[in-house]
């Protein structure tokens, strides 16, 4: 069946329309492969707890550089891209209608065999990160791989610029049995927690920390919660010790240096001590050589 196509007169029109459902973006987080956000983090917002991410420097720049990672793509590739697929176009499953896709671009490619058209994805990413086109991270093939589902376009092309010089891309086909655990796990997600209010399973420190404590509760330490402790406590020790030590060896290497700027040995700096506005703190280094004065 044919996805709907929703198509919003501006893009706060189109952010309204996309929080009433689940989108590729958003699908790593659902089934927990998000570096970013979690099931319980993603709850909170779709359910109005917290408010909605406001867009940071790095987004901004990623929507600003899209453009340009599309036209790198063409030109590399010789492939057709569509200029009215820049436009912030919804596309939505005509049966699950809380699944939700808005792809970066849509090109065309030529079919090797046929040489016929045919549509493809493009997915369009700016990072610092390096890209392995044979070991593609799992939530940006979530994303994909949700995105072909949705819209029935079963080839999709992730296309990166890394540190604004680097670009490559990928050509990825449609895995049918990944996609279709996608929009079940999406399905039961949005249903039972988002609609049903069924808090989703907590699976990170922060979660725990956005959370709380629960007032009066307590629980019985396990033997590895013990032995947890037993090393903490150990650590901490050292770790004092190791404070106390590091202190002790620069108040006498201070008093040994009493007015000097600056240790050196054998035409090498070995430390600083130099007054300021922020008192006279005491630097070591790495091993240099000393100026040389002309």
């Amino acid at each position: 069946m044919k996805p709907v196509i929703i198509k919003p007169q501006s893009h706060e029109d189109w952010l309204v329309a996309r929080a009433d459902g689940i989108g590729a973006s958003e699908v790593s987080a659902v089934v927990g492969l998000s570096p970013w956000e979690t099931p319980f983090s993603l709850w909170l917002r779709k359910t109005g707890q917290v408010p909605p991410l406001e867009e940071n420097e790095a987004m901004h720049m990623g929507h600003l550089l899209e453009g340009v990672v599309a036209q790198l793509f063409s030109e590399r590739t010789g492939f057709r891209v569509v200029k009215a697929s820049s436009k912030d176009i919804i596309y939505q499953d005509a049966e699950h209608p809380w699944r939700k896709c808005t792809p970066d671009r849509i090109a065309y490619e030529v079919d090797a065999v046929s040489g016929k058209r045919r549509k493809v994805l493009v997915e369009i990413k700016t990072s610092s990160m390096t890209f392995d086109p044979d070991d593609l991270p799992d939530y940006y093939l979530a994303q994909v791989q949700y995105q072909m589902h949705i819209t029935g376009i079963h080839v999709c092309y992730l296309a990166w610029l890394t540190n604004g010089r680097y670009f490559g891309y990928a050509r990825i086909e449609y895995d049918a049995d990944f996609a279709e655990w996608l929009v079940t796990e999406v399905d039961k997600y949005w249903l039972e927690c988002v609609k049903g209010g069924l808090e989703p399973t907590l699976i990170t420190v922060s979660d725990f920390t956005i959370k709380g404590s629960e007032d009066g509760k307590s629980i019985e330490a396990d033997s590895e919660a013990v032995e947890r402790i037993e090393e903490l406590r150990a650590t901490l020790t050292k770790k004092a010790e190791i404070e106390a030590k590091e202190e002790a060896l620069k108040n006498d290497l201070k008093l040994f240096m009493q007015e000097a700027e600056t240790l050196v040995s054998e035409g090498c700096i070995l430390a600083t001590w130099k007054s300021g506005k922020k008192g006279r703190p005491f630097l070591l280094k790495k091993k240099k050589e000393v100026p040389s004065e002309e």
